[in-house]
């Protein structure tokens, strides 16, 4: 009896170092472990490419050398390449500094468009992007699956991340907030979808695990639709080049697949999260016409540094919140009709309104109104924030679209 109380109390005092060892102030911000080991070459799925090939589909792993713990955080990278170029292996070494900081990190395979013959267009485009993203979800079901039996990598199952640079974030973020809700039954985007096999994709058929995750890395991605985000999703960090000539920084055309194609940038994601109350953080590398600038021109630069400390501090949070269950995205109190609007826009709020401002994506004021009618007549078309400003000092924003 005496021997297993003390390998009861053993086993409890052990439990709450490793909850300790979570979010201690130090883990995930600071780069605390000398040590990586690394597991290269694991299969996670296969799936047809654009041009007809088997792809199979393969991950290298990097977690902390020798540590006894089991509950570890996961992110899991997609490369960039322009969805024709690149391999898993040009994310190695911010897996090695994930990995110094106490995640286990995994840089993935996905489909690359593949028949360069093919005239490419805008159903092509979506068919690789949606590829792309369900080989990432076969991914993280293949953790998910890993977790719940051998665990050999002590991940925790519900504390995983996805993310890319460039058309890996773009990967990541459809991933992260396309879902059935956003596209009409019968759609362009629709059809392609279910030729992939649904919004799950069909990569692997492990689909008693979930897809979820708690957070987005968008370096120098875009999504299709900024309004494609929702409350309750999840949180993102971006970073982008001001002036970026690949993925745009905002709402504009993309070539990234050598068609053009009208996305929402980092800004516009960015701008649409906070609207929707979810935690959201831009850096923006100001003045820059370079595209993904502050990782090619090499680790000993000050972006370079302010990206990789600024990502761990985003991590962090999301990953001691999600585990102190203190997280909650808020709710706006009002809304705002009709959106898209031709004419004016009208809101109806739960508290008294005082003022309305619109500002366009560049932070300048266009519109304000003592009411709650503002008109939006003769502005140019696109994307702008609306202000509610109540007379008892609330200030809330609505991502609003002139049509």
């Amino acid at each position: 009896m005496k021997h297993l109380l003390l390998t009861l109390s053993f086993l409890v005092f052990t439990m709450a170092v490793q909850a300790q060892e979570h979010c201690d102030g130090t883990r995930y911000i600071e780069p605390v472990f000398s040590e990586i080991d690394s597991t290269t070459g694991i299969s996670f799925g296969q799936n047809t490419t654009v041009g007809g090939a088997l792809k199979n589909l393969r991950m290298d792993v990097y977690y902390p050398a020798q540590e006894f713990f089991f509950r570890r955080p996961l992110v899991v990278l997609a490369h960039g390449g322009s969805f024709i170029s690149g391999n898993r292996k040009q994310l190695r070494l911010l897996c090695h500094t994930l990995a110094h900081h106490g995640f286990v990190a995994a840089t993935i395979d996905y489909r690359l468009y593949d028949d360069l013959n093919q005239q490419v267009d805008s159903i092509i485009v979506y068919d690789v992007v949606v590829k792309a993203a369900s080989d990432m979800k076969a991914a993280v079901r293949w953790f998910k699956e890993s977790a719940a039996t051998s665990n050999e990598f002590g991940i925790d199952s519900s504390l995983i991340i996805v993310g890319g640079v460039s058309a890996g974030a773009i990967t990541a973020l459809q991933y992260a907030y396309l879902d059935t809700n956003d596209y009409a039954a019968g759609s362009a985007l629709d059809s392609v979808i279910q030729a992939n096999g649904g919004i799950r994709g069909t990569s692997n058929n492990l689909f008693d695990f979930s897809d979820d995750i708690i957070g987005v890395l968008n370096y120098s991605g875009a999504l299709k639709e900024a309004k494609w985000v929702d409350p309750y999703e999840p949180t993102v960090f971006s970073v982008h080049d001001e002036f970026d000539p690949v993925v745009p920084y905002g709402q504009d055309v993309t070539t990234e697949l050598g068609t053009p194609v009208e996305v929402s940038g980092s800004a516009a994601v960015h701008e649409a999260a906070q609207e929707d109350g979810i935690r959201s953080q831009l850096i923006t590398i100001e003045g820059s016409n370079g595209h993904v600038s502050y990782f090619l021109n090499g680790p000993n630069t000050a972006d370079y540094a302010n990206v990789i400390d600024s990502s761990m501090r985003f991590l962090e949070y999301t990953v001691c919140d999600r585990i102190s269950g203190s997280y909650a995205p808020s709710i706006k109190s009002f809304t705002v009709f009709p959106n898209p609007a031709t004419e004016s826009l009208q809101v109806n709020a739960a508290f008294p309104v005082q003022t309305l401002k619109l500002f366009n994506l560049q932070g300048n004021l266009v519109r304000t109104a003592e009411a709650n009618e503002l008109e939006v007549l003769g502005l140019p078309k696109g994307n702008y924030i609306l202000e509610v400003h109540g007379k008892q000092g609330e200030l809330e924003r609505e991502r609003v679209v002139v049509f």
